[in-house]
């Protein structure tokens, strides 16, 4: 190693990671639609939101993509994007079949107790994030923990079908400025503790029933936000 190098090295220096052009569009328009500037049920469109953060369009294409996995936005057809817009009617459809699908992974995920080092690791963060009341992160950190158990179910097609409709009900919480204490979030964050116990214990109908519980409080919280129709 030529000696510039070396003292580079022993002084502490780090590579300064790049971050993409795809990656500052996701968070830009995240933190417009966090801060409301961009509204629930808001049309997007690439060549409009390319103007606005001078890039190309294929940036934005994919910048889309993930705020879609990650809840933000959701698609209307092929070319049609809004900003993740729910009424109560559509929060009541979706718990229907989110509380069959959730007790049925865990369920599956009980009776194979797998290696549960992830979820562990999400509920520590769930715990961490509710004492200092970052609801932004906590929220994060809970649906990483959902997604955990969703992996370990080992069921495409269950794992597929929740996360069409979870992601999005977690960001409209955010989208909706819902805003819980440290308490409340410290509460949830006990529950699926509760939950991922059970599961380690191998206790079928103990972690059905704690899913189920956990589904209900979850329904009447977000039926519960601002703004709906």
């Amino acid at each position: 190693m030529p000696l510039e190098m070396q003292q580079e090295s022993e002084s502490g220096l780090q590579v300064i990671p790049r971050v993409s052009l795809k990656n500052k569009a996701v968070a830009s328009i995240r933190e417009a639609i966090e801060r409301g500037e961009l509204m629930a049920g808001e049309t997007l469109t690439e060549l409009g939101l390319a103007r606005k953060l001078g890039v190309g369009q294929p940036t934005i294409r994919e910048a889309l993509l993930e705020l879609e996995f990650l809840g933000f936005i959701e698609r209307q057809g092929k070319r049609k994007t809004r900003v993740t817009l729910l009424s109560r009617r559509a929060i009541s459809d979706i718990y229907l079949v989110r509380v069959r699908l959730e007790t049925l992974a865990v369920e599956l995920v009980a009776k194979r107790k797998p290696d549960l080092q992830a979820s562990w690791q999400e509920i520590e963060r769930m715990e961490q994030t509710a004492s200092a009341g970052q609801a932004f992160d906590f929220y994060q950190a809970d649906l990483a923990f959902h997604r955990t158990l969703w992996e370990a179910a080992q069921n495409d097609s269950l794992r597929t079908c929740l996360e069409q409709l979870v992601p999005k009900l977690l960001t409209f919480s955010i989208i909706q400025k819902a805003d819980p204490t440290p308490k409340k979030l410290s509460e949830i964050a006990a529950v699926h503790r509760r939950i991922l116990e059970s599961i380690t214990k191998g206790d079928v109908k103990a972690s059905i029933q704690q899913m189920a519980e956990s589904m209900k409080n979850a329904q009447e919280d977000d039926e519960s936000l601002p703004g709906l129709n």
